[in-house]
């Protein structure tokens, strides 16, 4: 602690310079402290708190991409198995292609009109050509309308 003296002179030499070079009395323990407003901290002014808002910022981050990883996994998934069922039905579309062609073949035909229906072929003598000058001036369609309606 300075002496009063000398704590006098230490104040004048010092006073040119702009210095206010009074102490700031203790506040006592009997004494109600007096509130001082506090200023408003600027975001990120301090250490920790940038620190704790990276931290925040990376784990925030970090969770979004575990949940977009595991719906892009859910989507692959649900694609793979359409992937699947389109390849069983393009198999069985395959399978029915074949069965058509088989059923439209011309000796699959005959052998069915032969084999449940009865049908023969006809003779030699059965058989009836149609020249140009056997058509009807009327046409096919209309003889066969007045023999079946007649």
């Amino acid at each position: 602690m300075i002496a009063p003296e000398r704590w006098y002179e230490y104040q004048t030499n010092y006073e040119k310079y702009g210095f206010d070079m009074k102490p700031q009395p203790e506040p006592r323990r009997s004494q109600k402290r007096k509130r001082v407003p506090r200023k408003l901290s600027v975001p990120f002014t301090n250490g920790r708190k940038l620190a704790f808002s990276a931290v925040l910022a990376f784990g925030i981050v970090t969770i979004i991409m575990i949940i977009l990883a595991a719906y892009m996994a859910n989507l692959r998934y649900d694609i793979n198995n359409m992937i699947k069922e389109n390849n069983a039905l393009t198999g069985e579309i395959e399978n029915l292609q074949v069965k058509i062609y088989s059923a439209n073949n011309v000796d699959y035909i005959e052998g069915k009109a032969t084999g449940e229906l009865g049908m023969i072929y006809s003779k030699t003598k059965d058989r009836v050509y149609i020249s140009m000058d056997d058509i009807p001036e009327k046409g096919f369609a209309d003889i066969i309308k007045e023999k079946a309606y007649n």
